[in-house]
């Protein structure tokens, strides 16, 4: 389908900054459509369709992810954690939903052994290296694009 986009512009409008924004827009579009064609085919107990359910799973998984490579933003850290777990209070912070059900997200993916429970008073967790792996192949396609954008600027410069 790329290939479609990109005969719809000449040579010389690869010049022209609203058009060249009309393409980025086209493949983000395109991208982000496969990304969910590819989430929704999984059956409902694979971790990227769990993960994907809500933006409150997807956003516990990013902090779940975040803590074991121990970068969770600095603003969400107060002094009692440490930049590599997550909790409840970060969730409740970041979103609308009840700390209820945000237990909920969180028991399920310790269930799935991806998320761990690291202290039990006050509860504090960090993600798995099966959810990072998780993550990995499902982002591959992203990561790979995004690796290929640092060389081309790398080249640049």
């Amino acid at each position: 389908m790329a290939k479609l986009i990109d005969n719809n512009y000449s040579q010389s409008d690869m010049f022209d900054e609203d058009i060249l924004a009309d393409i980025a827009l086209r493949r983000t579009i395109q991208f982000r459509l496969k990304f969910w064609i590819n989430i929704c085919k999984n059956p409902v107990s694979h971790g990227n369709y769990y993960w994907n359910s809500s933006p409150e799973h997807r956003l516990i998984a990013m902090l779940a992810i975040s803590s074991y490579m121990k970068q969770i933003p600095i603003n969400l850290i107060n002094e009692n954690i440490s930049k590599d777990l997550f909790t409840v209070s970060m969730v409740r912070l970041l979103t609308h939903i009840s700390e209820r059900k945000i237990q909920r997200i969180i028991k399920m993916g310790v269930d799935r052994g991806d998320i761990e429970l690291i202290k039990d008073k006050p509860p504090q967790y960090q993600g798995t290296k099966q959810l990072l792996s998780l993550y990995e192949i499902f982002e591959k396609s992203w990561i790979d694009s995004q690796k290929d954008e640092i060389k081309s600027l790398n080249k640049k410069y």
